[in-house]
């Protein structure tokens, strides 16, 4: 069990035109969804919000209901990595500098049992990052697991402005979980699906 999961929620969703973390799938906002399946394999939650969404009441309703933390990113226009610099921040500001897992709201067909076996990976081999790569072979950060040591790499990317997350494998023991390695998991094949334009609806 990992002491916090954060959701990565409350950003620009240009592609989507709204605030896409609201958008149902299933019957259920992704935000929600993504609440629950980490609620599983997490003792706290957090959610990372932009500062200035017009969502803020609604995302401020939704943190109450679920326990969660609702925190403000600290970067603007900083993309997903901003986003993990937040919230492994906010865990060395509360003295809880533990490992976390990190989840977009976008991914919705995520499902307990893939993020259980992502931290057993994890806690297994000691890594600093732990992400799944999807069957394309492209690697999924925001489905991942983050020890406190990348906060300090993180910050590097960001001050160079490199700000593609992928290149945190270069500068921590990074465990890429290939697809062969979940296949065997039910639905294995839409796990890491997101959801980030209307058109992906339908799909």
């Amino acid at each position: 069990m990992l002491s916090w999961g954060f959701i990565q929620a409350g950003g620009r969703s240009s592609r989507m035109g709204s605030d896409k973390a609201w958008i149902e799938v299933e019957g259920r906002p992704m935000i929600e969804r993504a609440l629950a399946t980490a609620a599983a394999v997490a003792d706290q939650l957090g959610v990372v919000i932009n500062p200035a969404t017009r969502e803020r009441k609604r995302y401020e309703e939704l943190a109450a209901q679920w326990s969660a933390q609702l925190i403000a990113d600290l970067h603007d226009h900083r993309g997903p990595l901003g986003g993990i610099h937040t919230a492994l921040r906010h865990c060395q500001m509360r003295n809880e500098p533990d490992d976390a897992l990190i989840l977009a709201c976008d991914l919705p067909f995520v499902t307990t049992g893939f993020l259980s076996l992502l931290v057993q990976i994890h806690e297994r081999e000691a890594n600093d990052f732990t992400a799944p790569v999807d069957r394309a072979g492209i690697l999924q950060p925001l489905a991942a697991i983050y020890a406190p040591s990348c906060q300090q790499p993180v910050e590097r990317l960001l001050a160079a402005n490199l700000l593609r997350v992928d290149r945190l494998c270069d500068l921590v023991t990074a465990r890429k979980v290939l697809f062969e390695e979940f296949a065997h998991l039910p639905e294995a094949g839409r796990l890491l699906v997101n959801i980030n334009s209307p058109a992906d609806l339908p799909r």
